[in-house]
């Protein structure tokens, strides 16, 4: 399992495609306060304030892992090396869950780098001297929503490029079922639709648990979305497994 890792890693260093997306966060970061000035200054002036900020953007890492989960399997159709990728002694089990592992490691490399430059940026501007209290703790819930949204609308991305084989297209759904699927709990928030529960991301939303919220609707709750996110997971993973692991492969 190692060395699958290694040689998919070695794959995303030769991608230009993902080398120029560890830049898109930080340029973003660099940006923003020149654009935005008055939304900045419209903050209490600290570190935190700026990184939370700077959070509402964080979807775009979602994007990014979208592009990698719908190419990093589909090109290998595409391009042939799929038969020479498994002639090699491991099952495909362990080719299929390398490449899905690889995909969230690139989605926390992504995080994390957002938000140690988005730390140093505001430091700079605002100095480090931010007290970590209420604020913080919203901060990290932010990132780790934003990390359980890209891990599972990635895997849904991943499964529909293992079905389909193309990577475009994989992409492009991928977008639209985070897009779609956003849009789709908004409207089942705003009429209260029961059926709403089992939506995915009306699950992803764990802030609605913490800091004195109700949830969106009625009936739910920690153990509740927790169910549905595993079942959701299940089943994309399950799709791309029995598509990858059962069939024939054809390029």
């Amino acid at each position: 399992m190692r060395s699958l890792l290694y040689n998919e890693h070695y794959k995303m260093t030769n991608n230009k495609m993902v080398r120029y997306s560890f830049l898109v966060m930080p340029l973003l970061i660099c940006l923003l306060p020149f654009f935005f000035t008055k939304l900045i200054k419209g903050t209490d002036g600290n570190v935190i304030d700026f990184m939370s900020v700077l959070s509402n953007f964080l979807i775009i890492t979602i994007f990014l892992a979208i592009g990698l989960a719908g190419s990093i399997l589909a090109n290998e159709f595409q391009t042939g090396t799929i038969k020479l990728l498994l002639i090699r002694p491991r099952t495909r089990s362990m080719v299929l869950f390398a490449k899905w592992l690889t995909i969230q490691l690139y989605g926390i490399y992504l995080l994390t780098t957002t938000f140690i430059f988005s730390w140093l940026i505001g430091g700079i501007i605002y100095g480090f001297g931010a007290g970590y209290g209420l604020m913080f703790q919203k901060l990290l819930l932010t990132y780790g929503i934003t990390f359980l949204e890209l891990m599972l609308i990635s895997t849904f991305t991943y499964a529909v490029s293992v079905v389909f084989k193309n990577s475009a297209f994989a992409i492009g759904f991928g977008i639209a079922a985070l897009l779609g699927g956003k849009f789709v709990t908004e409207i089942a928030e705003l009429l209260e639709l029961s059926l709403g529960k089992i939506l995915l991301f009306a699950n992803t939303q764990w802030d609605q648990y913490l800091f004195g919220n109700t949830p969106i609707l009625s009936g739910m709750s920690p153990g509740f979305s927790i169910i549905i996110l595993i079942m959701h997971f299940i089943f994309f993973y399950g799709v791309a497994w029995f598509f990858f692991a059962k069939r024939d492969i054809t390029v």
